[in-house]
């Protein structure tokens, strides 16, 4: 089997592994309306993991803690066990929910992905937009807003500022 036909299989199964395990959600009602909207706020869409300067967190506990610090509210991150694209590339991806509503439930589960590197997140970027994800990077990590249904785009696509400015992070959509 020759190199190409190699880096296409493991680009496609990668693929497949993120369109599995990217986004969650515990809301699954409305997943037909959970495609982009036409009318979306614009966003990033150069495919640079982050600005320059933006903040190093070195756990999905310190992204947690600087979201509460910023007024939102930030469940304890809890690693996932079971393999998907971000440990596929050596990193670690965890589950939260994310609100800035008070007594509010999620409308769906945030994930933190800690990328070794920046080039590993700078390949993740495009396939989460691909998939219509909703996200803000930094320099080696993620947080990946939840878009299964609706309710959780719409809430995704308004709560993904706040956490950008709150980590000094970018949106990408």
């Amino acid at each position: 089997m020759n190199t190409r036909t190699r880096t296409v299989g493991t680009f496609a199964a990668l693929t497949l592994t993120f369109a599995l395990t990217a986004c969650s959600s515990g809301d699954s009602s409305d997943q037909a309306d959970a495609q982009p909207s036409a009318t979306a706020p614009a966003a990033s869409t150069s495919p640079s993991a982050s600005p320059k300067g933006a903040s190093h967190y070195d756990s999905a506990q310190d992204i947690a803690d600087a979201l509460t610090a910023a007024g939102l509210n930030a469940s304890k991150p809890q690693e996932q066990t079971e393999e998907n694209y971000i440990t596929k590339v050596g990193g670690t991806a965890y589950d939260l929910t994310v609100t800035d509503q008070a007594g509010e439930t999620a409308p769906g589960t945030t994930g933190i992905n800690m990328f070794p590197n920046p080039e590993a997140l700078a390949a993740w970027i495009p396939l989460s937009k691909s998939f219509g994800g909703v996200a803000v990077t930094g320099d080696t990590w993620a947080v990946s807003l939840p878009t299964k249904s609706k309710t959780a785009r719409d809430d995704s696509k308004r709560l993904a500022p706040k956490i950008a400015e709150a980590l000094d992070g970018t949106v990408q959509q």
